[in-house]
């Protein structure tokens, strides 16, 4: 991770990229070569040409049999047929439409669009334009989404820090052993130099190796809003992890890995470090090789408050399966909250003997947040009035949840609790009712899309990132699906026309998934190296459509990151159906 914008704000990072490995035989085989001989490439430039668009740009993993189907297309062909992947028979056919010329900021072409909806059978296909040949495959059937969840959900396993870390997929092996075991030193945070306080474990956070609490907050927040709105959906989808058969469900697990590490951020008196890292991004290659020195930064209150909501979450869902590290979660988020009361002014991380990330956006909205997970996980008066008192001015964001900005996910909590009777029911009108309407905006960005893509498509629209506020955006349409007060299909089927767009049904005519669809980015900005490992979602295409390339010394287009991944979790945790009677 050298920059990453993510809706609204930037992360100001060190601005040298770091070198990268060959592509290997095995993925964790060591770098052959120096990067410093490769062909130069500055992601920075603005006179790079854009590669040239798909002729046929259709989703290329799958579609439920009741989805809207579309494809976009360049050319001028009339006429389309979608055939039998293996026997080549027409299973549909039909007019395209008339042309439709996307925006400048888009991609800025003329296209047409096949539209297939109507067809239903389960099956696996391809598409036929004349002039343009054939798509690559894709699948129709009640279960298309459930592996790339799996496999997307499965690469937060792959991100674990600390631990050997194996898996296989489509032939390749993916393996690292333990890492980063002298963490956390504390010299940089008023320690004595040298000292350690043990704070191995959890995620890395990106290409990079670092780990950061307020990155950290996002992403287990939406993994706890799939869990909530999907449980029956996603609870027994195997992620073959190794606590996988011992009493907790597999996500639940994941998520667990991440709070032993999460634990260890908070000092006595409940203040929480903002982060733990190398003091730069020189280092790249095996984490398991990694030789930097990896110090816990000064505390800040965004990051507090963040870890309020975390173990106020965590409270509530790891009780069924552990009451006593619910119990562990409940008096951490106690603590900090009594801190952050006595602390009421923004208090951000002194961060300046670090050359590595910053999440350090104002903490009010994660003040909101802390205050509306306490309410909802004790049923106390105080929070939910804290919350209140600061929820009367605000509104849901048009691009969910993101770093920055955590508000949706609070609002989303105080609008589906369980502890209805006490909620203010004007603030429950006036936020029902701009959730909707935010939601309706996303509905139609997509339907006048030529791509699909229900983000917009203006310049600002474009940016490093933005592949995470894409699927981040579904979180705002689930939830205005649960509280719409009539059925609105819409908002469903927008949901899966953004899954559509991110695995093809864009200017490349590619996934952007690594491991998942066709042509799959391949080459990340990742310190792992070549091959890519599975499950990823690239931040994706800027300053418009056209512009993304699969290019590792590319941070801005092509890193990972696991607020994204989280994004793209709740995305498809949305689609899953369970396999009757084999899990």
């Amino acid at each position: 991770m050298q920059l990453r914008h993510l809706f609204p704000l930037m992360m100001t990072l060190a601005a040298g990229i770091g070198a990268s490995a060959q592509t290997p035989a095995t993925a964790n085989a060591p770098a052959q070569q120096n990067p410093a001989q490769r062909q130069s490439y500055d992601w920075r430039r603005t006179d790079i040409p854009p590669p040239p668009g798909a002729s046929i740009r259709v989703n290329t993993v799958g579609f439920l049999p009741d989805a809207v189907k579309r494809a976009t297309l360049l050319g001028t062909a009339t006429q389309f047929s979608v055939l039998d992947a293996d026997t080549g028979a027409v299973a549909f056919s039909g007019a395209v439409s008339a042309p439709v010329r996307t925006a400048p900021t888009d991609t800025d072409e003329e296209v047409r669009i096949a539209d297939f909806t109507a067809l239903q059978a389960p099956g696996r296909y391809v598409l036929e334009v004349p002039g343009l040949g054939r798509s690559a495959p894709f699948a129709v059937g009640p279960q298309v989404w459930n592996e790339p969840y799996r496999i997307v959900t499965r690469g937060m396993y792959l991100w674990r820090c600390g631990v050997e870390v194996s898996a296989q997929w489509q032939g390749r092996t993916f393996h690292h052993g333990p890492c980063h075991l002298g963490d956390g030193l504390l010299d940089l945070a008023g320690g004595p130099a040298g000292a350690v306080k043990p704070s191995t474990g959890g995620w890395h956070d990106a290409g990079d190796y670092n780990k950061y609490v307020v990155n950290a907050g996002v992403t287990v927040g939406l993994m706890f809003k799939a869990w909530e709105h999907f449980r029956d959906r996603i609870e027994r989808v195997p992620l073959d992890l190794p606590e996988s058969g011992k009493g907790m469900r597999d996500l639940l697990a994941e998520l667990r890995f991440e709070y032993d590490w999460l634990f260890t951020m908070q000092d006595e008196d409940g203040r929480v470090h903002d982060k733990l890292s190398a003091v730069d991004f020189k280092y790249w290659g095996s984490p398991d090789k990694d030789p930097s020195p990896r110090y816990l930064s000064p505390w800040g209150s965004t990051a507090t408050a963040d870890f309020v909501a975390l173990m106020a979450l965590g409270a509530r869902h790891f009780r069924e399966f552990d009451p006593a590290y619910a119990d562990r979660c409940l008096a951490a988020a106690r603590r900090s909250w009594e801190f952050l009361l006595a602390h009421p002014e923004h208090h951000a991380a002194d961060l300046s003997a670090f050359h590595t990330g910053v999440y350090g956006p104002p903490d009010s909205v994660h003040r909101l947040w802390a205050a509306v997970e306490l309410w909802e996980t004790t049923g106390e008066a105080a929070p939910l009035a804290e919350f209140e008192r600061r929820a009367q001015s605000l509104e849901f964001t048009l691009g969910g949840p993101n770093w920055g900005d955590v508000r949706d996910l609070a609002l989303g909590t105080y609008l589906t609790a369980s502890r209805k009777e006490a909620r203010n029911a004007g603030l429950v009108r006036h936020l029902t009712g701009n959730l909707l309407s935010q939601a309706g905006r996303i509905v139609e960005n997509c339907r006048v899309n030529p791509h699909g893509r229900p983000y917009g498509a203006t310049r600002a629209d474009f940016y490093w990132g933005c592949n995470g506020s894409v699927a981040a955006q579904t979180y705002l349409l689930q939830l205005a699906d649960r509280l719409s007060p009539a059925p609105e299909p819409a908002y469903r089927q927008t949901a899966q026309q953004t899954l559509a767009h991110l695995f093809g049904r864009n200017f490349h005519g590619r996934s952007y998934v690594t491991g998942l669809g066709a042509n799959p980015p391949e080459h990340l900005h990742d310190r792992r190296g070549d091959p890519a490992w599975p499950g990823y979602l690239v931040g994706g295409p800027h300053p418009d459509a056209r512009f993304y390339f699969d290019e590792w010394r590319d941070p801005s287009r092509n890193e990972i990151a696991i607020n994204w991944n989280a994004s793209l979790i709740y995305a498809l945790a949305a689609f899953v159906q369970p396999r009757t009677g084999t899990q």
